[in-house]
């Protein structure tokens, strides 16, 4: 009879770790096609007033840069962490976007739509904008991605749930465009 019940509470227990697994496994899934469909529309010319990109990497997923982010979303604070707390092994530098939201996969989107605040011939944002995001989001050499998320029921506002991820290599420059523009004049046909 112990056997039993203690077969029955540990597929319990396997049960609801799997799940938490699944959805970790799921909404970090979800950010990484999310940003790569959002990063394909920029290389294709599909965002308004943004430049067809030359080259744009697909993002893979880092556990490295996963982890170095949770460090930072368990502690609850909505802003970018130190660089010193992003030292990796592998990228001399991480850059990090920061997002509080209502739900998890809404994150990509709030750095995405900094587009409208960035001029990408100028390479600034609009007055009073940001666009430091939408930058990091789009830089072409960006090769991986690392999130994590936590409730923080201590944030002011409706939403609660703090977003981190972490790029490799990171590139918010300020005097570096995110990519460069693919130009049909440079295209030699013979």
């Amino acid at each position: 009879m112990h056997i039993v019940q203690f077969s029955i509470v540990l597929l319990v227990l396997l049960n609801i770790y799997g799940n938490s697994a699944v959805i970790w496994y799921i909404q970090n899934s979800e950010i990484l096609a999310l940003h790569n469909a959002y990063r394909e529309a920029i290389k294709f010319g599909r965002v308004p007033y943004q430049p067809k990109a030359l080259s744009m990497s697909k993002l893979q997923w880092s556990y490295e840069l996963a982890e170095l982010a949770r460090g930072w979303v368990i502690r609850c604070i909505p802003r970018r962490s130190d660089l010193m707390l992003r030292n990796s092994s592998k990228w001399t530098y991480v850059g990090q976007n920061v997002a509080v939201v209502s739900k998890v996969r809404d994150s990509p989107a709030v750095w995405f739509d900094q587009y409208r605040n960035y001029n990408y011939t100028a390479n600034i944002c609009a007055p009073y904008k940001i666009c430091a995001d939408y930058k990091q989001l789009a830089y072409a050499d960006t090769t991986h991605i690392g999130c994590a998320y936590n409730y923080c029921g201590k944030l002011n506002g409706p939403d609660k749930i703090l977003v981190v991820c972490n790029y490799g290599p990171g590139g918010k420059f300020i005097n570096r465009k995110p990519y460069d523009i693919f130009d049909y004049d440079d295209l030699y046909l013979y």
